[in-house]
């Protein structure tokens, strides 16, 4: 999963990406920041504590944070948009602190009215693609006809009456073939959106970051997943040692770190589960999007898997913890067999089965 930051300038999306990914950037650097945050699971801790000789392999999210070589005016979103068109996931930053020496690009901190131009924005963005890829198409069926160009072009005309509709190109219905002929494009409103509200310190306790972003949630785009922190708070956290930073945490009633806030912002955001795999070699979480059969998850594990696959041997990870073992596990018959077509629950441990 990669995660591209965008937002209006002045926003606080260095500082923001600095908080969940524990990195401190170089502001001279001139240079985008990308970092890849490892996703904690107390699951996985738990199937590590009975094989501590194998290696401990976590989920990631990749966070991309780009570096704008022109900039525009200050009140331009659509450089920030465009850097951030070949990531899967969007996290629009939105500034809801106040700071009289930051210069904002709105006479006043209204994060309704940021979000609401910003989305406004990339349909605009989204629209201007399709009718210029119409165009191209319209010349290339002149110079020599083509029954992928006819093809193309419904596809594209369904995406521009779409967009038209006011309904993000997320929702739009496209039979897998359809899909492949946008798949490449980088369509800003095909991609799940999550929306990143930076609060100030006053605000920085979790009963009011969850407050917030649960009235707030209302007011964006019902496809979108509302997140809140204050970045310059969480900032000074990571530079704290543990002992000082609980401390910190507990005076300020934060119960949690703003990096798990937002990874399970970015899981919920794209339905993404994970299942996981155990040996005594290695112990590793994968992540997968909801719905996915036993086939395709045996695919990312390797593609030799999905193409020869027979079984998948699955255990739920709360019936392994309950019998304590793989051994009573097997014991108690815990384990069972499924089918290619058997779709992954989030914590199944599962070992594939796969000849070729």
């Amino acid at each position: 999963m990669k995660i591209g930051l965008c937002g209006f300038p002045k926003v606080g999306k260095t500082s923001v990406f600095e908080a969940i990914t524990g990195l401190v950037s170089d502001a001279h650097a001139h240079s985008t920041n990308i970092a890849a945050v490892p996703v904690p699971d107390q699951r996985l801790d738990r199937l590590f504590a009975d094989f501590p000789k194998s290696r401990k392999v976590q989920a990631k999210i990749e966070y991309l944070d780009p570096y704008l070589h022109e900039p525009g005016p200050d009140d331009a979103i659509g450089p920030s948009l465009n850097a951030v068109k070949s990531t899967s996931v969007l996290a629009l930053v939105v500034r809801g602190f106040e700071n009289p020496n930051v210069p904002y690009v709105f006479q006043s901190i209204d994060m309704k009215h940021a979000v609401a131009v910003s989305v406004e924005r990339m349909f605009e963005a989204d629209t201007v693609v399709c009718e210029r890829r119409l165009e191209k198409i319209d010349v290339m069926y002149r110079k020599a006809k083509s029954d992928d160009l006819v093809r193309e072009r419904a596809v594209i005309v369904k995406c521009l009456d779409h967009l038209r509709g006011a309904s993000p190109l997320s929702q739009i219905e496209l039979h897998p073939e359809e899909r492949a002929v946008i798949q490449g494009i980088g369509f800003l409103t095909a991609k799940p959106l999550m929306i990143v509200l930076n609060v100030d310190e006053k605000d920085a306790s979790t009963e009011r970051l969850d407050k917030i972003a649960a009235e707030f949630t209302p007011f964006a785009p019902r496809y979108a997943t509302v997140v809140a922190l204050c970045a310059r708070l969480e900032r000074e956290l990571l530079e704290l040692d543990a002992q000082d930073r609980a401390m910190f945490m507990q005076d300020a009633g934060l119960t949690s770190l703003a990096q798990e806030r937002v990874i399970r912002a970015s899981y919920e955001a794209t339905g993404t589960i994970c299942f996981f795999t155990i040996g005594d070699d290695e112990v590793r979480a994968w992540p997968l999007r909801a719905g996915t059969t036993a086939a395709k998850a045996a695919g990312t594990v390797h593609t030799d898997m999905e193409r020869g696959f027979i079984r998948a041997e699955v255990i739920s990870f709360d019936d392994y913890v309950k019998a304590g073992s793989m051994r009573e596990v097997k014991a108690q018959k815990l384990n069972r067999l499924e089918g290619k077509d058997y779709v992954v629950a989030d914590g199944d441990i599962i070992e594939f089965r796969f000849h070729v």
